[in-house]
């Protein structure tokens, strides 16, 4: 850490009942995996994970760093595990290879921690007195998120600002995992989602 400033404690965010890093309540955590569908026959059958819900051939429209513009062509599925939400990637393209740090090169495992912020700059501002360098920018219509590396933890830090549409997703997997019986374990995301998601350019 580069300044006692940088330090703030969980408590000041409220007892969400999740997990937290850095202060904030965990939202997800992100994996890579080769095949999502044999990943969600894991953790759905093993573990109790999901239902998930898949989002086929992610492109973000603009995403940057310091070197210039990335290209990064994935799928991800969403689902909910207890009170984390789990995401996995397959990724089909990144370039550069080496965009994000050494943890997106893996082609399998943990890649990174996400949580959601009021205030990308401030929060930026704070990860990066604590020694962490900023990896990305990303804006998708009014959806806009940094990633971070830490490699001191062995993956990346993803934050999102806050949003309807976000809100709106995780709601979705946390009541479907409600009572779930193990059921159809990946889906398409809602129509009505899917719908909503279209018109806002997301």
């Amino acid at each position: 850490m580069k300044g006692s400033s940088a330090v703030t404690s969980a408590s000041s965010f409220g007892s969400t009942g999740a997990p937290t890093i850095f202060g904030r309540p965990i939202v997800h955590i992100g994996y890579t995996v080769e095949s999502i569908p044999d990943a969600v026959d894991f953790l759905a059958g093993t573990l109790g994970a999901g239902p998930f819900f898949l989002m086929k051939d992610i492109r973000i429209p603009v995403l940057r760093n310091a070197n210039g513009p990335i290209i990064w062509d994935h799928s991800a599925a969403f689902g909910q595990w207890g009170n984390v939400g789990i995401e996995l990637q397959q990724i089909d393209k990144l370039e550069p290879a080496d965009a994000f740090g050494p943890t997106y090169q893996r082609t399998s495992g943990v890649n990174h921690v996400a949580y959601l912020a009021d205030d990308l700059a401030q929060e930026r501002a704070r990860l990066e007195e604590m020694g962490l360098p900023l990896l990305f920018e990303a804006s998708n219509g009014p959806h806009e998120s940094l990633l971070f590396d830490a490699p001191l933890l062995g993956h990346t830090i993803e934050v999102h600002q806050d949003f309807a549409l976000f809100q709106q997703l995780r709601a979705v997997m946390v009541a479907s995992a409600e009572g779930w019986d193990g059921s159809d374990p990946l889906r398409p995301v809602p129509r009505a989602l899917q719908e909503t998601l279209a018109s806002a350019d997301v």
